[in-house]
């Protein structure tokens, strides 16, 4: 047992000297070409890439390392050339690599199972020392109502400072106004705590590049409402989703969003369907998907269900004005239709229903997520009025533990029976 201990704990070391080191991301692009790339979009490659500089940079200790909660504007960090990173994407990954229940069995010693599994996921990496270590946190009031208390904790854990980004429930001058102090000083306190050099006109170039990622990601979803669906919502709910959060303010989201948005018109405009045969379009509600091995959209796919569009990716920010850079953000910010009454919410969702031309919908309500839980059941009430199929699909997105397989796929293939 002695050895058996002690070979673990070498392993573990051998793994966190391998996940810490910059060189093990440098080394690992030409393997993925091999391996992985090669038959991927341009789109595709251009998440890889991101994600290997990510952790490069972050690993390296050459930038500031700022941890992030989900909508927290990314923007922020670029502006003052730091790394962003964003435990719940990383824990989407592992999910997506098969770690996650590893991770999550270290957790849930210090956790209730009751907690989201991205948390958990997450709080298991940094127990385990596999994450880069940061310099200082920021974390905004919206959505999650777990954000908050999570990086509050992670901040004591590690010792550093933790910033904090509140938007208010409802919109109106006022609130713009209390959002736009907030930025300010979040860009000066970026650089008195932690060292970073932020300005004014850093943040507009930063906001130009936000904006020119906005104007294709429209082109994007606008080319996405053609018959046949041209790009699979899995996809969407992944690389796609995840993008959308890291990625605003910097080189990297205009280089992706742009070459996706062109094979995307391109497919659009050859009337490609990724599906054989396309039967019925569903809209896909709440921002995640099971991102462990599951055969959910193979089920759909294989009744000729596609998924057309998810409101992970709906466009609800007007553009961006560089020359008034705090003025945007804040208008980026309180545009979120999952901020304030669910009644925007519920207007964006019939609008995508009509724009995308759907079905159905399909609403995952992940474990643990009020979020998604909470406003469910009257959307379902509201387009069930209207006479449109509608299925609450509950599920998990970070821990495989929570899904049941059989029971998962005979609900979707009632769902498509439904449709017709």
């Amino acid at each position: 047992m002695a050895v058996l201990v002690g070979s673990e704990k070498g392993w573990k070391r051998l793994l966190r000297h391998i996940v810490h080191s910059p060189y093990t991301y440098w080394s690992l692009l030409p393997f993925l070409e091999v391996v992985n790339l090669r038959e991927q979009t341009k789109a595709f490659k251009v998440w890889v890439r991101y994600l290997l500089w990510m952790m490069r940079s972050a690993c390296s200790r050459k930038k500031k390392v700022i941890w992030m909660s989900a909508f927290t504007p990314a923007e922020l960090a670029y502006a003052v050339g730091a790394v962003p990173i964003f435990p719940e994407i990383v824990a989407a990954l592992v999910s997506y690599l098969g770690w996650a229940p590893s991770s999550m069995a270290v957790a849930n010693s210090s956790l209730s199972t009751d907690v989201c599994s991205f948390y958990r996921c997450a709080l298991g990496l940094v127990m385990e020392d596999y994450l880069p270590r940061p310099d200082i946190m920021v974390s905004s009031s919206y959505l999650c109502d777990g954000a908050n208390k999570f990086f509050s904790y992670l901040a004591k854990r590690y010792e550093c400072p933790h910033l904090f980004l509140d938007a208010p429930y409802y919109g109106g001058d006022e609130a713009k106004q209390y959002v736009i102090r907030q930025l300010e000083d979040l860009l000066n306190d970026l650089g008195q705590v932690a060292g970073l050099r932020g300005s004014v006109d850093g943040l507009s170039e930063v906001v130009s590049l936000s904006d020119t990622s906005r104007t294709w990601l429209g082109r994007l979803n606008e080319a996405r409402r053609a018959v046949p669906s041209p790009f699979p919502g899995s996809e969407g709910l992944s690389y796609v989703a995840g993008m959308g959060f890291v990625s605003p303010g910097s080189e990297w989201g205009v280089r992706f969003f742009s070459s996706l948005a062109t094979d995307v018109v391109r497919r659009a405009r050859e009337r490609k369907g990724y599906l054989a045969q396309e039967k019925h379009r569903v809209l896909w509600l709440h921002h995640i998907r099971p991102y462990y091995q599951n055969d959910i959209f193979e089920v759909l796919s294989s009744f000729g269900v596609a998924v057309c569009f998810e409101e992970a990716n709906y466009l609800y920010w007007p553009p961006l004005d560089p020359s008034k850079p705090f003025d945007s953000l804040a208008a980026k910010i309180l545009s979120n239709v999952w901020r304030g009454p669910l009644e925007r919410r519920i207007q964006a969702v019939l609008s995508m229903v009509r724009d995308y031309r759907a079905d159905g919908v399909i609403h995952f309500s992940h474990w643990g997520c009020r979020q998604s839980c909470g406003g469910a059941a009257v959307i379902g009430d509201v387009l069930k009025q209207q006479g449109i199929p509608y299925m609450v699909l509950y599920g998990d997105g970070a821990d495989p533990d929570n899904y049941f397989p059989g029971q998962t796929r005979t609900r979707l293939q009632a769902f498509a029976e439904i449709l017709g």
